[in-house]
């Protein structure tokens, strides 16, 4: 059975499978031993317009998982962004709300403006390194595979996805597999085939919530 399996599962029987970027089982707990002046009781959500939510009429996935754990998580997306555009930003959004914990998910404006990969990943290297400057735990996600309208822009995106997987092996961080837990899920996106619909912005909530 496949991790959209899984998911469907879980989402019928309220249980929690998380599949992480090295295609590991659970992890829970996750911890900021040295946070500084930053809260430990919140996480930034920081990413495009699937982590504002404003394609789907649904709640968008930080408020889910700001329920589905004892953290109170801010919302940081902008529609439209890039992740080579906004390296800064992530910073400024640090030290302007103090989280203890920054969910990343970055990449796919930059593919569809045609951004090199490599530039895209140094971006995801530069605000992991911002995050542990600034005390915050940071943690990448990949991206769901689009489709239909939005098919194209497939290859480049899950070969980004590799390299965030790779990413993360190299520099020790939790990766939520939202490419793994969205496989075969041609149900889970809304009619443009990028951003999740309501079951499919459920499932990353869970990835995400998992880790704490």
């Amino acid at each position: 059975m496949n991790s959209h399996c899984f998911r469907l599962l879980s989402l019928t029987l309220g249980l929690a499978v998380f599949a992480g970027c090295g295609g590991g089982g659970p992890t829970r707990g996750l911890q900021n031993k040295d946070p500084g002046d930053n809260d430990v009781r919140v996480i930034a959500a920081f990413g495009d317009s699937i982590t504002l939510g404003n394609r789907c009429d649904c709640t968008p996935y930080p408020a889910r998982v700001q329920a589905m754990t004892d953290k109170t998580v801010v919302n940081a997306g902008v529609s439209g962004s890039q992740a080579t555009e906004n390296v800064e930003r992530a910073r400024a959004v640090i030290r302007q709300i103090r989280p203890g914990f920054m969910l990343i998910l970055y990449g796919h404006n930059d593919i569809a403006h045609g951004a090199q990969i490599g530039s895209i990943v140094d971006a995801l290297r530069d605000m992991v390194e911002i995050c542990r400057a600034e005390h915050v735990v940071p943690v990448l996600a990949t991206y769901p595979e689009p489709i239909g309208d939005h098919a194209a822009y497939a290859p480049r995106e899950l070969v980004l996805n590799g390299r965030i997987r790779a990413l993360a092996a190299e520099l020790g961080l939790e990766c939520a597999d939202l490419e793994l837990e969205f496989a075969g899920g041609e149900n889970l996106f809304i009619e443009d085939g990028l951003h999740p619909n309501d079951a499919g912005t459920q499932i990353i909530a869970m990835a995400f919530a998992d880790l704490f």
